[in-house]
């Protein structure tokens, strides 16, 4: 006779308990993926903000404010106020909490100094990577249309397209590294440079500087590019010296 097998037993409950663990596991990292997507959300926002001064320097941000105005949880506007606070953008005082920082003079050029090295370096990468050619519409742009721009005064299509040059030279320089250090800098210089542009007859100065890079760059000439675009920013730092009592 062939011996019986004792039947084997299962545990019905444990797989239920490990797809549960999964599934939980999985709501937690969803949930935590989409609170780092509203932070970096408000992040941006409020950074955009700080480097236009349309929040200006000096001014309170509140938790709590944050989340009514963004309809998010304290805790993802409070990851925002730490990693702008990491950034330099804010800074935390006594009884006061976080408030936008105010930037004296003698900061403002040295961050200019270090843009200058930064965005020379920008320049010469950007034409060691991209064909001579590819700069040609820029360089165009950059005759007739902007001289036209310069002479209405219109200060928005200025800043529009100059904003589009130098996001080619980012792209084009291809280092991600650089580009997060170019782009927190300009954020942090950006407006004193465009007041100067309203202060002063620096806009044809400055369009002069423009050319000068992107003439360099349509000749693959990359030391020519990293002097030319140097000179341009060392040019808006002395500007913003000269100028200081109405820029900053």
């Amino acid at each position: 006779m062939v011996p019986r097998m004792a039947p084997i037993e299962t545990t019905r409950g444990s797989g239920g308990s490990e797809a549960a663990g999964r599934g939980g596991l999985l709501a937690a990292e969803t949930a935590q993926a989409s609170g780092r997507q509203v932070a970096d959300r408000i992040l941006r926002n409020l950074r955009e903000r700080i480097a236009s001064h349309a929040i200006p320097p000096g001014s309170r941000l509140r938790e709590l404010d944050l989340a009514a105005e963004f309809a998010a949880p304290r805790l993802n506007a409070r990851e925002a106020l730490d990693a702008l606070v990491h950034q330099g953008f804010l800074e935390r005082q006594p009884n006061r909490g976080v408030v936008v920082r105010r930037r004296e003079l003698p900061e403002i050029l040295q961050l200019f100094d270090v843009r200058e090295v930064n965005e020379g370096l920008c320049a010469r990468l950007a034409a060691r990577n991209a064909e001579p050619e590819s700069w040609g519409d820029l360089l165009e742009l950059f005759g007739a249309p902007m001289e036209a721009i310069v002479a209405r005064k219109d200060l928005d299509r200025y800043v529009r397209n100059y904003e589009r040059m130098r996001r080619r030279l980012i792209a084009a320089a291809n280092s991600p590294p650089l580009a997060e250090i170019l782009h927190r800098l300009n954020d942090m210089t950006c407006v004193f440079g465009q007041r100067v542009l309203l202060s002063s007859d620096r806009s044809q100065h400055a369009l002069h500087d423009h050319r000068a890079v992107l003439t360099a760059l349509r000749h693959g000439n990359a030391a020519a590019a990293e002097r030319a675009r140097r000179a341009t920013i060392a040019n808006v730092r002395a500007a913003v010296e000269r100028y200081h009592a109405f820029v900053l």
